[in-house]
């Protein structure tokens, strides 16, 4: 008389075997919590901002020095002059600032 088969096939019983494994290993490890990462200072987020925006007034003058001859009296590239002049005010005012200390937390 022999055992009775509880799956068809190798197919279905390698299925519940990883199933099981799977199980196993939830049950084991529970779901960590995400980690909150820290949100960066006042002073860091304005260090981090001036950054950026030095960052695209070299891109934007890489931009302006590989325009064409026939391009360089254009629209564009007065758009360009003047968007070049903008950031370098911005990034100098940037520069300029000194946010005052917060109670040591800074």
């Amino acid at each position: 008389m022999g055992r009775k088969r509880r799956y068809a096939d190798a197919t279905e019983r390698q299925r519940a075997c990883r199933e099981r494994a799977r199980l196993a290993v939830a049950i084991a490890q529970p779901p960590t919590p995400p980690r909150r990462s820290r949100k960066a200072s006042r002073p860091e987020r304005l260090v981090a901002l001036e950054e950026g925006i030095r960052d695209l007034l070299v891109e934007y003058e890489e931009w302006r020095e590989q325009l064409p001859e026939s391009l360089t009296s254009t629209a564009q590239a007065e758009a360009l002059d003047a968007t070049i002049e903008a950031l370098t005010e911005a990034a100098e005012l940037l520069a300029g600032i000194t946010p005052p200390r917060g109670f040591g937390r800074d």
